[in-house]
Protein backbone atom coordinates (compact mmCIF):
# COMPACT_ATOMS: atom_id res chain seq x y z
CA UNK A 1 0.00 0.00 0.00
CA UNK A 2 1.42 3.43 -0.67
CA UNK A 3 -0.48 5.47 2.08
CA UNK A 4 -2.64 3.37 4.10
CA UNK A 5 -1.63 1.52 6.57
CA UNK A 6 -2.51 -1.62 8.24
CA UNK A 7 -3.35 0.26 11.26
CA UNK A 8 -5.69 2.16 9.80
CA UNK A 9 -7.43 -0.61 8.38
CA UNK A 10 -8.19 -2.32 11.46
CA UNK A 11 -9.72 0.59 13.18
CA UNK A 12 -11.39 1.26 10.42
CA UNK A 13 -13.36 -2.33 10.06
CA UNK A 14 -13.15 -2.29 14.23
CA UNK A 15 -10.57 -5.08 14.38
CA UNK A 16 -8.70 -5.80 17.23
CA UNK A 17 -5.06 -5.09 17.11
CA UNK A 18 -3.52 -7.96 18.18
CA UNK A 19 -5.76 -10.02 15.67
CA UNK A 20 -3.42 -11.14 13.20
CA UNK A 21 -5.70 -13.70 10.77
CA UNK A 22 -6.29 -11.09 8.35
CA UNK A 23 -3.37 -8.91 8.19
CA UNK A 24 -2.47 -10.30 4.85
CA UNK A 25 -5.56 -10.03 3.08
CA UNK A 26 -6.32 -6.47 4.77
CA UNK A 27 -3.42 -5.33 3.25
CA UNK A 28 -2.69 -6.96 -0.09
CA UNK A 29 -6.45 -7.05 -1.07
CA UNK A 30 -8.33 -4.74 0.34
CA UNK A 31 -5.86 -2.29 0.88
CA UNK A 32 -4.39 -2.62 -2.39
CA UNK A 33 -7.46 -2.90 -4.41
CA UNK A 34 -8.74 0.34 -2.65
CA UNK A 35 -5.87 2.13 -3.84
CA UNK A 36 -5.66 1.28 -7.20
CA UNK A 37 -9.71 1.71 -7.56
CA UNK A 38 -9.44 5.90 -5.81
CA UNK A 39 -6.75 6.26 -8.10
CA UNK A 40 -8.62 5.07 -11.12
CA UNK A 41 -11.88 7.66 -9.87
CA UNK A 42 -9.93 10.51 -9.52
CA UNK A 43 -8.03 10.18 -13.12
CA UNK A 44 -4.79 11.04 -11.48
CA UNK A 45 -1.51 8.72 -10.95
CA UNK A 46 -0.06 8.74 -7.42
CA UNK A 47 2.84 10.63 -8.18
CA UNK A 48 0.60 13.51 -9.41
CA UNK A 49 -0.95 13.89 -6.33
CA UNK A 50 2.09 13.38 -4.37
CA UNK A 51 3.74 16.23 -6.34
CA UNK A 52 0.62 18.71 -5.75
CA UNK A 53 0.37 18.28 -2.12
CA UNK A 54 3.42 17.10 -0.72
CA UNK A 55 1.39 14.12 1.25
CA UNK A 56 -2.04 11.97 0.51
CA UNK A 57 -4.58 14.64 1.47
CA UNK A 58 -6.45 13.18 4.64
CA UNK A 59 -9.58 13.62 2.79
CA UNK A 60 -8.28 10.92 0.07
CA UNK A 61 -6.73 8.49 2.87
CA UNK A 62 -10.27 8.88 4.61
CA UNK A 63 -12.33 8.24 0.91
CA UNK A 64 -9.37 4.97 0.95
CA UNK A 65 -10.36 3.23 4.41
CA UNK A 66 -14.05 3.98 3.61
CA UNK A 67 -13.67 1.81 0.27
CA UNK A 68 -11.90 -1.25 2.22
CA UNK A 69 -15.07 -0.70 4.73
CA UNK A 70 -17.15 -1.26 1.89
CA UNK A 71 -15.33 -3.76 -0.02
CA UNK A 72 -15.16 -5.83 3.64
CA UNK A 73 -18.43 -5.71 4.90
CA UNK A 74 -19.54 -6.53 1.55
CA UNK A 75 -17.07 -9.20 0.31
CA UNK A 76 -17.65 -8.36 -3.24
CA UNK A 77 -15.33 -6.06 -5.68
CA UNK A 78 -15.84 -2.02 -5.46
CA UNK A 79 -15.49 -0.51 -8.88
CA UNK A 80 -15.50 2.43 -10.18
CA UNK A 81 -18.65 1.53 -12.20
CA UNK A 82 -20.03 -0.23 -8.37
CA UNK A 83 -18.98 3.53 -6.45
CA UNK A 84 -22.98 4.06 -5.60
CA UNK A 85 -22.22 1.52 -2.41
CA UNK A 86 -20.18 3.99 -1.21
CA UNK A 87 -22.04 6.52 1.40
CA UNK A 88 -22.62 9.69 -0.90
CA UNK A 89 -19.54 11.58 1.37
CA UNK A 90 -17.26 9.63 -0.71
CA UNK A 91 -17.92 12.25 -3.31
CA UNK A 92 -17.45 15.01 -1.16
CA UNK A 93 -14.57 14.02 -0.43
CA UNK A 94 -12.52 13.14 -3.71
CA UNK A 95 -14.29 15.34 -6.00
CA UNK A 96 -12.25 18.51 -5.09
CA UNK A 97 -8.82 15.93 -6.35
CA UNK A 98 -10.40 14.25 -9.63
CA UNK A 99 -9.04 15.35 -12.82
CA UNK A 100 -11.53 15.34 -15.81
CA UNK A 101 -8.91 15.09 -18.05
CA UNK A 102 -6.37 12.47 -18.76
CA UNK A 103 -2.47 13.43 -18.80
CA UNK A 104 -0.91 14.27 -22.15
CA UNK A 105 1.27 10.78 -22.24
CA UNK A 106 3.54 12.33 -24.62
CA UNK A 107 4.84 14.75 -21.83
CA UNK A 108 5.69 11.48 -20.33
CA UNK A 109 9.56 10.46 -20.79
CA UNK A 110 10.51 6.93 -20.35
CA UNK A 111 13.76 5.37 -19.35
CA UNK A 112 14.89 1.86 -19.60
CA UNK A 113 15.76 -0.05 -16.23
CA UNK A 114 19.52 -0.23 -16.32
CA UNK A 115 19.67 3.15 -18.00
CA UNK A 116 20.72 6.35 -16.53
CA UNK A 117 18.33 8.59 -15.86
CA UNK A 118 18.94 12.44 -16.71
CA UNK A 119 16.38 14.79 -14.62
CA UNK A 120 16.55 18.28 -15.14
CA UNK A 121 15.12 20.44 -12.34
CA UNK A 122 14.68 24.03 -11.43
CA UNK A 123 12.15 25.57 -8.62
CA UNK A 124 10.31 29.03 -8.20
CA UNK A 125 11.75 31.16 -5.40
CA UNK A 126 11.16 34.25 -3.20
CA UNK A 127 12.82 37.30 -4.07
CA UNK A 128 13.69 36.52 -7.55
CA UNK A 129 16.26 33.65 -5.83
CA UNK A 130 17.37 31.11 -8.53
CA UNK A 131 18.90 27.58 -7.41
CA UNK A 132 22.37 29.12 -7.96
CA UNK A 133 21.77 31.14 -4.98
CA UNK A 134 21.17 29.02 -2.28
CA UNK A 135 22.36 25.69 -0.99
CA UNK A 136 19.82 22.73 -1.56
CA UNK A 137 19.81 18.84 -1.33
CA UNK A 138 17.00 16.66 -3.24
CA UNK A 139 15.71 13.25 -3.19
CA UNK A 140 14.62 11.43 -6.64
CA UNK A 141 11.49 8.52 -5.15
CA UNK A 142 9.85 6.33 -6.96
CA UNK A 143 5.99 7.09 -6.38
CA UNK A 144 5.09 3.64 -6.72
CA UNK A 145 8.03 2.06 -4.44
CA UNK A 146 7.93 4.12 -1.92
CA UNK A 147 10.96 2.61 -0.56
CA UNK A 148 13.09 2.92 -3.36
CA UNK A 149 14.89 6.57 -3.26
CA UNK A 150 18.46 8.60 -3.76
CA UNK A 151 19.70 11.40 -2.01
CA UNK A 152 21.39 13.95 -3.77
CA UNK A 153 23.75 16.99 -2.97
CA UNK A 154 24.03 20.61 -4.99
CA UNK A 155 27.57 19.50 -5.40
CA UNK A 156 26.31 16.39 -7.21
CA UNK A 157 24.19 18.28 -9.49
CA UNK A 158 25.25 20.03 -12.72
CA UNK A 159 24.04 24.09 -13.25
CA UNK A 160 23.28 25.06 -16.32
CA UNK A 161 23.65 28.35 -18.03
CA UNK A 162 21.66 30.97 -16.31
CA UNK A 163 22.08 28.97 -13.03
CA UNK A 164 18.21 28.72 -12.81
CA UNK A 165 18.32 24.90 -14.18
CA UNK A 166 20.52 22.37 -12.76
CA UNK A 167 20.50 18.33 -14.07
CA UNK A 168 21.26 15.49 -11.62
CA UNK A 169 21.78 11.92 -12.90
CA UNK A 170 21.20 9.27 -11.59
CA UNK A 171 20.85 4.62 -12.15
CA UNK A 172 17.49 3.47 -12.10
CA UNK A 173 18.92 0.89 -10.82
CA UNK A 174 18.57 2.28 -7.39
CA UNK A 175 14.77 3.22 -8.14
CA UNK A 176 13.07 0.31 -10.25
CA UNK A 177 9.97 0.27 -11.99
CA UNK A 178 7.78 3.19 -11.81
CA UNK A 179 6.93 6.84 -11.94
CA UNK A 180 9.57 9.15 -10.81
CA UNK A 181 9.03 12.53 -8.73
CA UNK A 182 11.57 15.00 -7.11
CA UNK A 183 11.72 16.35 -3.42
CA UNK A 184 14.01 19.65 -2.76
CA UNK A 185 14.84 20.99 -0.13
CA UNK A 186 16.14 24.63 -0.19
CA UNK A 187 17.65 26.84 2.26
CA UNK A 188 16.25 30.20 1.76
CA UNK A 189 18.12 33.61 3.25
CA UNK A 190 16.06 35.10 6.15
CA UNK A 191 17.33 36.91 8.79
CA UNK A 192 13.97 36.40 10.58
CA UNK A 193 15.62 32.71 11.67
CA UNK A 194 19.28 32.39 14.14
CA UNK A 195 20.35 29.98 11.59
CA UNK A 196 19.95 32.66 8.80
CA UNK A 197 18.06 30.58 6.68
CA UNK A 198 14.81 28.66 7.02
CA UNK A 199 13.89 25.41 4.66
CA UNK A 200 11.42 25.24 1.91
CA UNK A 201 10.60 22.15 0.13
CA UNK A 202 9.34 21.86 -3.30
CA UNK A 203 8.14 19.09 -4.78
CA UNK A 204 8.59 18.75 -8.64
CA UNK A 205 6.80 16.07 -11.31
CA UNK A 206 9.67 15.59 -13.95
CA UNK A 207 7.15 13.51 -16.14
CA UNK A 208 10.22 10.44 -16.23
CA UNK A 209 8.94 7.01 -16.15
CA UNK A 210 11.08 4.19 -15.50
CA UNK A 211 10.03 0.69 -17.68
CA UNK A 212 11.22 -2.28 -18.42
Amino acid sequence: MKWMTLEQIKAQLRIEPDFHDEDSILENVYGESAETTLLNYLNRPYADIITSYGSMPLPLVQASLMLVDVSYQHRSPISVTNISLVPYTFDLLVKPYMRLTSPDESEVQTVTLGSDVKIEFTAELPDDLTLSDVDFRGKVLNADMKDESVDFNKADCIELEGGENYVVMVDSDDLGIGTLMLKLTVMIPDTDYQSGTRKQVVNINPHIKIVG
